[in-house]
């Protein structure tokens, strides 16, 4: 399939092809690295559900809330904008990432719960890297990063189609260029950018699978790209030792049994504790 079709498929997948409102906002908060807390209470009071998601994790253990966060300037107050908007932004996409893939035999569990944990552990390996100042462009770009797997699912439930049962589930690339001339990480960065979203997670959504990336988002690349193979190590026991890609990837990261033990143990929380556990502020909040 070549790109001008895969323009008109990504520009025709029904629901997909347009954003909550809210979520939109919050992308426009996300580019504004000096946002105001007015401006992340503008946008998250117009919708009450998401005010209650967040405003539940906020008060998980895992925040250390020196008391109950009752409101969105609360939060803000005590966790911080960016971690804040993180937040929102998370559980605004939650609707839009939990769909089975029956083009790749994969259900919305699975699928949801490796968006997660690859969002997780990219957050991990920012700070693992000594990137720590981009944990939430990580953990949001780890979240997002297979969104492209929803464009090339839904044209293969259209065709019938099926490039699924596969392992690793989530390292399908080859897979999708042989049966349709391109993958979910070119499918994904159209899509992101058809939605609006900042290069600073189109690159990484784009280029997950790839190490030599360079350019100005290079450092948030890296991080997801390590984020999401360790993921994919802890979920679905990838063989570091005898998998080359997967050594590589993991190269710059110390790592041994103690860390990938407690990683595992970080990736197996639950919602509330793995949103809160990756986006908590490691240093003066903003």
């Amino acid at each position: 399939m070549n790109k001008p079709v895969l323009h008109d498929l990504v520009s025709s997948i029904g629901d997909l092809a347009t954003l909550p409102t809210t979520v939109v906002q919050l992308l426009d908060l996300l580019k504004d690295s000096t946002c105001s807390a007015s401006k992340v209470v503008k946008v998250m009071e117009r919708d009450p559900a998401m005010t209650a998601n967040v405003l539940k994790l906020s008060n998980s253990a895992f925040y250390g809330a020196r008391r109950e966060i009752s409101s969105v300037r609360d939060a803000l107050v005590m966790l911080g904008n960016r971690s804040v908007v993180t937040l929102a932004f998370a559980t605004g996409m939650a609707p839009i990432m939990r769909r089975d893939l029956l083009g790749y035999g994969i259900t919305r569990e699975r699928f949801w719960g490796h968006s997660l944990k690859a969002a997780t552990a990219s957050a991990i390996a920012a700070d693992r890297l000594g990137l720590s100042e981009l944990r939430c462009e990580a953990f949001t770009a780890g979240l997002v990063h297979d969104v492209g797997m929803l464009v090339v699912d839904s044209h293969l439930v259209s065709q019938r189609d099926c490039i699924g049962f596969g392992e690793p589930a989530f390292s399908v690339s080859e897979r999708e260029r042989q049966t349709l001339g391109f993958d979910h990480t070119e499918a994904g960065a159209m899509l992101a950018r058809h939605w609006g979203f900042p290069e600073v997670l189109v690159a990484p959504i784009q280029f997950h699978h790839e190490m030599d990336m360079s350019g100005p988002h290079c450092d948030v690349v890296r991080a997801v790209t390590v984020g999401n193979i360790l993921a994919q190590v802890v979920d679905e026991d990838l063989d570091i030792e005898t998998n080359d890609f997967v050594r590589s990837v993991l190269a710059g990261v110390a790592f041994d049994e103690e860390f990938l033990a407690q990683l595992r143990l970080d990736l197996s929380s639950n919602l509330e504790e793995t949103l809160a556990r990756a986006t908590r502020p490691t240093a003066t909040l903003v």
